[in-house]
């Protein structure tokens, strides 16, 4: 596996988190009882950190961690190195406030920051950071890229690049 491989699975297990938590904020209302609820909120607390975690990670700016730097200086690329150049510049500009967030909320927590369960929205600097990855990825691939979850052989598929943009469940 190479380095826009390995960033184009990172960038599938993203999209995953994000369909995730949108399905189960859509799914509280409907929990049988208040422990159920409970867990619910803490898995969501859950995935919304790890999702900061993940993008920040791409946009480490330290030579030895697998990051969006590393692939422009050791990818190799279709088309031009230069439109690659400047979709790394857009997701690490974008990638800025999530990186902050992991510091100062997640990582190291600012005093005054405390851990919750509450639901809470995913951070917009998240999402939009999301949307630039992925046009980093398919630019550097070349071609628009498709990433589908399937959970069986009997159930549908689902396309969740398109479910993370609709905010609901959108089938192959």
């Amino acid at each position: 596996m190479n380095l826009i491989d390995e960033i184009e699975t990172e960038t599938w297990h993203i999209l995953l988190r994000i369909y995730t938590h949108q399905r189960m904020v859509a799914s509280l209302t409907g929990s049988a009882t208040r422990y159920e609820l409970a867990n619910k909120l803490v898995a969501l607390s859950a995935l919304r950190e790890l999702l900061i975690v993940q993008i920040a990670r791409l946009a480490d700016k330290r030579r030895d961690a697998r990051s969006v730097d590393m692939l422009l200086k050791r990818g190799e690329f279709p088309g031009a190195v230069a439109a690659v150049k400047e979709a790394v510049d857009a997701f690490r500009t974008l990638a800025e406030p999530v990186v902050r967030i992991r510091h100062e909320q997640v990582a190291h927590m600012k005093p005054g920051i405390v851990s919750s369960s509450e639901p809470r929205e995913l951070p917009t600097e998240a999402l939009l950071a999301t949307k630039a990855l992925l046009r980093l990825v398919d630019i550097a691939r070349g071609a628009t890229i498709g990433y589908s979850f399937k959970v069986g052989s009997v159930e549908v598929v689902i396309d969740l690049r398109a479910s993370v943009a609709a905010g609901e469940m959108v089938a192959v």
